[in-house]
């Protein structure tokens, strides 16, 4: 497992007393720096002993059908730092089930531990070859391509996942949020504005992909009153409006989660500087923080904001819930943190997780907001980032 620290400042919202009610947030704005660090993509495991690796290897030879030991030994292999033999069991247990997704998957995640990208996207891609006209492995190599950077791809596969299920509300809500990241801001928003119009949408869409349109909006007017064209600002602040969102488009704060598999229950937790832990349980914080929407059924998205960040840290995590199938158990996907959403000096940060089984937990980061001198129109600070790696 690697861990990369990545660190970020910029000019925020406001400076209040700590945990001052909504209704107050209005009265002080004056300046305050976020910082965020990039924690783990993994939860720690435990390097195996000689004999518990030994043990596995048994069971594969004793059971050489069940695919639960397999992965077992793949992953026992991995993380006791014997990526080659790991290399040499995945080969083995692809050559003796072709066809089975979790192999394919499991020699192309050695690949990555290997560094070899390119070979690891080379065997990911056999995903759709098995099965062209699934929308799920679609999505699957979507996911996996996300997180290695590889966009124009993942938007290749999220076309053929909606071709393949037409009208599927989420698929077209994960495509469209991937077309803004490349900045395909005409496809987005139509595919959002029908998501949005769509009855048939469930509102844990409906409401993310609000708050999506609502941001791409949101940048489009910012971008329409800088070059003087009251017209166009209006006329977007209009089609803000009529989204009728509930909770703000500025925010100091705002993590949404998502996650790569169907029939599993995926939790966004975020404990606050107040220490609370803000999640499907505790949906608001003492300072305004809120979730919004449990989805227990697989995929996503949750979404946690807090318009005005309070003093302290936040503290970002993944916990996998629940899983309803038991082929493939382990869950994948990205928290995307955005900071000083909403505003000039809004930045995004894409962190991909990984959890290998039910209960555990991921810190993926932490969000410290640190008071700063000056005034709400002082230009931003610089980004600062760092990037190391821990074997």
């Amino acid at each position: 497992m690697r861990t990369h620290a990545l660190v970020l400042t910029i000019a925020a919202a406001s400076a209040l007393p700590p945990f001052t009610p909504p209704c107050a947030l209005a009265a002080d704005r004056r300046p305050r720096a976020l910082e965020l660090t990039a924690v783990d993509r993994e939860p720690p495991r435990a390097a195996p002993t000689a004999t518990q690796l030994a043990a596995l290897a048994q069971d594969v030879r004793e059971h050489p059908d069940d695919r639960t030991r397999r992965l077992a030994l793949v992953q026992g292999l991995l993380a006791g730092k014997q990526p080659e033999a790991a290399l040499a069991e995945a080969r083995a247990w692809r050559a003796k089930d072709a066809y089975n997704l979790v192999a394919v998957r499991a020699l192309g995640d050695v690949y990555m531990e290997l560094g070899d990208k390119a070979q690891a996207e080379r065997v990911y891609s056999a995903i759709v070859e098995l099965l062209p006209k699934d929308a799920d492995a679609q999505r699957a190599l979507a996911t996996l391509l996300k997180q290695q950077g590889n966009l124009v791809s993942a938007q290749d596969r999220l076309l053929a996942a909606v071709q393949a299920r037409t009208g599927d509300a989420r698929l077209l809500f994960e495509l469209a949020d991937v077309e803004l990241r490349l900045g395909r801001t005409d496809e987005a928003t139509g595919r959002l504005e029908d998501v949005v119009g769509a009855s048939s949408t469930p509102e844990s869409i409906r409401f993310p992909a609000k708050q999506r349109l609502g941001q791409a909006f949101g940048e489009a007017r910012r971008k329409a009153k800088a070059a003087g064209d009251e017209a166009a600002a209006a006329s977007l602040a209009k089609r803000i409006d009529g989204l009728g969102l509930q909770g703000a488009l500025e925010n100091d704060l705002h993590v949404y989660l998502t996650w790569d598999t169907d029939r599993t229950d995926v939790d966004l937790w975020v404990t606050t500087p107040a220490g609370d832990k803000v999640f499907y349980g505790n949906r608001s914080g003492k300072g305004g923080e809120t979730l919004y929407d449990d989805v227990t059924t697989g995929y996503g998205p949750e979404s946690f904001t807090a318009a005005v960040a309070q003093p302290g840290e936040y503290l970002v995590q993944v916990n996998y819930f629940s899983a309803h199938r038991t082929s493939f158990p382990e869950a994948r996907g990205e928290v995307v943190v955005l900071l000083d959403e909403g505003r000039a000096t809004e930045r995004k940060f894409v962190l991909p997780y990984r959890l290998f089984a039910e209960r555990q937990t991921v810190t993926v980061a932490r969000v410290r907001t640190l008071e700063r001198s000056g005034s709400s129109d002082a230009a931003p600070e610089r980004v600062r980032v760092g990037v190391g790696g821990v074997k």
